[in-house]
């Protein structure tokens, strides 16, 4: 179902959400825009062109989070209960949602799934909002994806100027507008050139036909000490990149608990083995992960790329790295594979 919301009537459709679930809505705090609960009066930011900064990932995936907790005076170990209220992420842009996705084919699958990733799942309602003009940094065209992509969305609005045209794809979605006004045909075709419009500002970041195979037949390139040479190994792009999903598990023994804790491969201590070896030593082994589990790897577990387009890692990289340019210069690396005859 399509509707349509008028923008003046945006903040009394948030407050009446609010009144049953937690609602979350991008706002400008510390000089950059984040997810942070609803309240009235709050200024919202649906327009900037970027995304906010950190990725709504710590939403399913808290960035730490107890899984255990020893009780000593039982001498057991305990599961803290999962108490979650039902959420409404509202302003999500297509790639964090896109992200949500891909990150379900790690913590949701049928064999192994992840209890804390589901329940947040299970409770969270996402409303997207489009990209009418993509930021610079973005390059989700490049990735299989678009500044509309509605994958795992439960609504997607298109900004029309005065209103948003809102495409309901589940039913506790539509159940969130049941009260609007259908949208019309004028609204839909509208909405249909500024999807039109949008994807067309983006032009391609690189290209990515055998860019799998290439990859992996540059694995001993000395490419990557090229890229490792400006990195700073700071972790910057990971941790602000909304499908990475490293993590650390340690207990916290002064705290009687079991903590997952946000990590990354970029960091030295992250692959160093028990016996003191390390199969990624330095910054040029690191880099290489980085960019073959999001251009290799990830198409062997999901078929997927790894990569929404999102533009974060170009965008605060503290010493300018940009992943389009390395994946460019990646694939035009003369592979030093010999093929048989």
């Amino acid at each position: 179902m399509t509707y349509r919301l008028p923008k003046k009537d945006l903040d009394q459709t948030l407050r009446g959400w609010a009144n049953q679930a937690e609602v979350f809505v991008p706002q400008k705090r510390e000089g950059y825009a984040q997810f942070l609960p609803w309240e009235a009066g709050a200024e919202l930011l649906l327009d900037e062109p970027h995304n906010t900064r950190f990725p709504p990932k710590d939403f399913f995936l808290p960035q730490s989070e107890t899984l255990l907790t020893y009780n000593r005076k039982l001498s057991q170990l305990e599961m803290p209960a999962l108490q979650i209220s039902p959420r409404i992420i509202f302003g999500i842009r297509p790639c964090d949602a896109r992200a949500v996705a891909l990150l379900d084919t790690v913590f949701a699958t049928a064999d192994n799934p992840d209890p804390y990733w589901q329940a947040r799942r299970e409770q969270t309602i996402l409303i997207g909002v489009g990209c009418n003009q993509p930021a610079t940094t973005c390059f989700c065209t490049s990735v299989g994806s678009s500044p509309f992509d509605h994958a795992v969305l439960d609504v997607l609005l298109t900004d029309l100027g005065e209103a948003y045209f809102v495409e309901a794809f589940t039913e506790r979605g539509e159940a969130l507008f049941a009260n609007l006004a259908s949208a019309d045909a004028n609204d839909a075709e509208q909405a249909d050139k500024i999807k039109q419009q949008a994807s067309a500002l983006l032009e391609p970041a690189f290209t990515t036909d055998n860019l799998k195979d290439h990859l992996d037949q540059i694995f001993d390139s000395s490419l990557w000490n090229e890229f490792a040479q400006s990195c700073l190994g700071c972790g910057i792009c990971t941790f602000l990149c909304p499908t990475c999903f490293c993590f650390d598990i340690v207990d916290e023994a002064q705290r009687d608990e079991r903590v997952r804790n946000w990590d990354t491969c970029m960091f030295r201590v992250y692959s160093l083995e028990a016996s003191g070896h390390n199969p990624r030593p330095s910054r040029a082994e690191r880099t290489r992960q980085r960019l073959m589990h999001k251009f290799s790897y990830w198409l062997e577990h999901a078929d997927q790329f790894g990569c929404t387009g999102c533009g974060r890692c170009v965008r605060y990289c503290p010493v300018g790295l940009d992943i389009r340019a390395m994946i460019r210069k990646a694939a035009a690396t003369p592979s030093e594979v010999m093929h048989a005859n």
